[in-house]
């Protein structure tokens, strides 16, 4: 059985290290090596009739959940309770067993009726971005519900690296540059963890995941909040050039961030003040390369 962890990219990681490691960078190993080492291959090897003996599937992420029980660091949360389900499963695939269904219940995608569909219709093709907001609170509640819309967003080999910050003070949105008057909105800065993809090696052969990350996140807020009758619009941190500053950086200062923190954008929110002419796009036709 391995007794140290291999990477692609050519990170290894032995046990000592692994008893090192920040709790965040080893939860963030956790994942990832649940996701790659047993997730992924998982469903394509249950389309076999048989299912041999693999004395090594999932074994690196055992290693790290088996340290992570060794600190006795919180063994729930449900990113961790998501990890326990897969390795339980890896535990019957090392011995040749198959898995009960129930052990893997989750329903395929199933199409929506048509009163579903409408509404999703209706979310997608009539959200457009507002710039003007009302001078109106919005409740902390609502908020929320606007954040789990971005934690639910697609994460690349599940890493969770997205962060926010939301500012709602004079004080607080004044750090943030922006090309429009943000008075009445909420600003959320969308940042991410930059040692989180160092600690697997993703910095060097998908470098560009954390940006997409975040972007999926600020659309899935944006969508939330047009659901619940605000207004958003995304904007974008400008970086360093002849005739601009890196604004993510200045910000990152004033508020107090550690360096590991690196901003990606910001998406404003508030209570429409005005509708507007919803942007509109070319022809699918002219979008399509090849079909």
């Amino acid at each position: 059985m391995e007794t140290e962890i291999r990477l692609f990219g050519g990170k290894v990681y032995k046990k000592e290290d692994l008893m090192e490691l920040e709790p965040d960078l080893l939860r963030a190993l956790l994942r990832e090596r649940v996701h790659h080492t047993i997730e992924v291959p998982l469903y394509t090897l249950l389309l076999k009739q048989e299912i041999k003996p693999m004395p090594n599937f999932g074994n690196h992420a055992q290693i790290i959940f088996d340290v992570w029980k060794e600190r006795n660091l919180p063994e729930w949360g449900p990113d961790i309770d998501w990890a326990k389900r897969y390795l339980d499963i890896a535990s019957k695939i090392r011995k040749g067993e198959r898995p009960a269904i129930p052990e893997i219940d989750e329903v395929l995608p199933q199409p929506f009726s048509n009163s579903d569909l409408n509404v999703v219709r209706k979310l997608i093709l009539e959200r457009c971005s507002i710039r003007n907001w009302v001078n109106k609170p919005i409740p902390d509640s609502i908020i929320e519900q606007i954040l789990e819309a971005g934690r639910a967003a697609p994460v690349g080999c599940n890493l969770d690296e997205v962060r926010f910050i939301v500012l709602k003070t004079p004080e607080e949105k004044e750090m943030v540059w922006s090309d429009i008057a943000t008075e009445n909105a909420v600003i959320i800065v969308i940042c991410y963890d930059k040692r989180i993809p160092q600690v697997v090696g993703q910095d060097k052969y998908v470098p560009h995941n954390p940006g997409y990350d975040a972007a999926a996140a600020a659309d899935h807020m944006l969508l939330m909040a047009h659901a619940l009758g605000l207004g958003g619009v995304w904007l974008s941190k400008t970086v360093k050039s002849d005739c601009t500053e890196d604004t993510g950086e200045r910000f990152k200062k004033l508020y107090g961030l550690p360096e590991y923190i690196e901003v990606a954008m910001h998406i404003a929110i508030g209570w429409p003040a005005v509708g507007s002419i919803k942007s509109q796009r070319v022809p699918l036709s002219d979008m399509i390369i090849k079909k």
